[in-house]
């Protein structure tokens, strides 16, 4: 059984980074993997910190060359529902606002509009260079201003102040979608926001040489990346086939520890092997402001597969959780939704039953009865995220199982 699971994560780890750069061949990621844990030796921490860097970074350059620059919005229109987001395991709650923050000619304004409906969840996400999580905040709205850190850069008057300790920071803006009717009022949220700054072309051919060159690296770290200046793609897939291989052990934590700050006091916050085994996820957020919590097996500990049907229950109000939650379903050869088929649900598009929750049958065929279909694919293994939006972390909800 665990060697299945090994093996999904070596693909799925691959495709994702596929997904994030246009430039990799087919042929780079069929490279030679080991596929138990007794064949792999672990990378150092400089290994995993330069895997971070590298994978980000990389990311970077590719999401303003498909905005045309940096500094330039790119607004996601549709729910990632078609099965080839290229972010691994998106969320279908909320669609996105991104931007490649570029402070090499001076600071850079954004502007968040007021939200008018109060039950909607909308927030703002920066994380660094180093992939630490710098600021983050739920109903935002006015002006934020980004400069660097120990530089004189012009702040705009009443603009709260982000400084950053590089030239690159990322600005993440998720805006809740209740369903597909919804998306016009998301758009039209979305065209309010507005960024200020110079606009130019983010290019490099050495993610880490580039990384110590435009960002006071931290302390703790800098000797770490100095060391590893010639870290390469093979270096990259060498370390990402470590993580896929151990991805049930390194991610049977959610997400604690893996996108926080740096001096997050989150458990596991200061292992750079959990660290680094967030980039599967990337862009998730610190846990205190949701918690994932990925399952890849049933209730007996096997693996989910589309050739047995399971039926879970959820409550409808989870105790602990202070905004919204939403279970989702994915294929985990891709990493991705199923094309053409229901991947979500949550309580805008669910009813509680007499006991206040909701039962949910993962199966080929339409089970026709009280519960709510999520359909999967026969054959196939799949896996399913619970997101709880400001989770009370002493009181976390458990796997659906009696």
């Amino acid at each position: 059984m665990k060697k299945i699971i090994q093996l999904t994560f070596i693909i799925a780890i691959t495709i994702g980074f596929v997904a994030c750069n246009s430039q990799t061949k087919k042929s780079d990621v069929k490279s030679e993997q080991k596929t138990t844990t007794d064949e792999l030796e672990k990378p150092s921490d400089a290994d995993f910190l330069a895997f971070m860097v590298y994978h980000h970074m990389d990311y970077m350059k590719t999401t303003a060359e498909q905005a045309g620059g940096t500094n330039k919005l790119t607004h996601t229109k549709e729910l990632p529902t078609e099965g080839t987001d290229p972010v691994v395991t998106p969320a279908l709650d909320h669609i996105y606002t991104k931007a490649v923050i570029d402070l090499s000619e001076g600071s850079v304004t954004v502007e968040i509009p007021k939200v008018e409906d109060k039950e909607r969840y909308y927030s703002i996400h920066i994380t660094d260079e180093e992939h630490y999580t710098i600021y983050d905040e739920v109903f935002p709205v006015g002006k934020y201003v980004f400069v660097r850190k120990g530089k004189n850069m012009e702040i705009p008057d009443e603009a709260k102040v982000i400084e950053c300790l590089g030239n690159y920071p990322h600005l993440f803006i998720r805006v809740q979608v209740y369903n597909n009717d919804d998306l016009p009022n998301v758009h039209a949220i979305q065209e309010k926001i507005k960024l200020t700054g110079v606009s130019k072309t983010l290019d490099f051919d050495n993610p880490i040489k580039f990384t110590l060159a435009n960002r006071d690296v931290y302390p703790q770290n800098k000797e770490l990346l100095e060391s590893s200046v010639e870290f390469n793609k093979e270096d990259y897939l060498r370390v990402s086939n470590y993580i896929g291989v151990n991805a049930p052990r390194i991610g049977a934590s959610g997400n604690f520890g893996k996108y926080g700050s740096i001096d997050s006091k989150e458990k596991g916050s200061d292992d750079m092997e959990n660290r680094a085994g967030g980039i599967i996820g990337h862009l998730g957020f610190p846990v205190h402001h949701a918690y994932y919590q990925p399952y890849f097996t049933n209730c007996e500990d096997e693996v989910l597969n589309g050739d047995k049907t399971e039926v879970l229950t959820f409550p409808y109000i989870p105790e602990g959780v202070k905004l919204f939650w939403s279970v989702t379903r994915y294929s985990a050869i891709t990493r991705n939704t199923i094309a053409n088929k229901n991947d979500l649900f949550n309580a805008y598009n669910t009813q509680p039953d007499e006991n206040g929750n909701i039962t949910i049958t993962f199966s080929v065929e339409d089970p026709e009865d009280e519960t709510y279909w999520m359909p999967v694919n026969a054959g196939e293994p799949y896996y399913f995220v619970c997101r709880y939006y400001k989770p009370d972390l002493n009181n976390l909800p458990k796997k659906p199982c009696n």
